[in-house]
């Protein structure tokens, strides 16, 4: 069952989403260590979801909606803004291309952490997943010690995920690549994250 729970966490980190997005813009706009501090500012949600999950605070988001629509429209809202910021984001000239790495080196590792957090915390993927996914391996007669343990390789698999992602992809062959091509990278990632935040919100306002 141990190695059930983590392959089931390897899956839902790999499949495309919004944190998936941010770590990689992160990752490659910035650098590694504020990619990795994405990443585990993403772990670190987890582990919300995870306590809330065990503790039965999934009834609740069952039994009451309109408590998870509105996560789902606070989700929805935080990715339009990031999906703004890459929209908006301009072609460099060469001459200031050096000058924009620079400045994108300013952002603290606690903003990169807290971006990570945020979008997973805010992703309605998240609740979905511990709703319907994660749920089914907590049965009556599990102990609670083993909910926890489920809970740890869970944030185990998808910490380790995104770390593996940010490091791979900062690396200075795909930097490089993105530096001549950055606008475009910022605006595509930007067009993909309002996409989930419309998508999102069209679901919320039907369902």
């Amino acid at each position: 069952m141990y190695m059930q729970v983590f392959l089931v966490g390897v899956l839902a980190a790999i499949s495309p989403g919004p944190d998936f997005v941010v770590v990689m813009k992160n990752s490659l706009g910035i650098g590694r260590k504020y990619g990795v501090a994405t990443a585990l500012g993403i772990a670190s949600a987890l582990i919300v979801h995870i306590t809330y999950t065990i503790l039965g605070f999934t009834i609740i988001l069952d039994k009451f909606p309109t408590v998870f629509n509105i996560i789902k429209l606070a989700g929805a809202i935080y990715l339009l803004w990031l999906g703004y910021k890459g929209i908006r984001s301009k072609a460099q000239s060469e001459s200031s291309k050096e000058i924009s790495v620079e400045q994108k080196l300013k952002p603290s590792i606690g903003l990169g952490f807290r971006e990570g957090f945020l979008c997973n915390l805010l992703n309605p993927k998240a609740p979905l997943f511990f709703l319907s996914v994660f749920s089914q391996f907590l049965g009556h007669d599990t102990p609670e010690w083993m909910r926890w343990v489920y809970g740890g390789e869970t944030i185990l698999a998808i910490g380790l995920w995104f770390i593996l992602l940010a490091i791979l992809i900062s690396n200075n062959h795909f930097r490089k690549l993105y530096q001549q091509y950055m606008h475009w990278f910022d605006r595509g990632l930007g067009i993909i994250l309002i996409i989930f935040a419309i998508t999102i919100g069209i679901t919320t306002v039907s369902s």
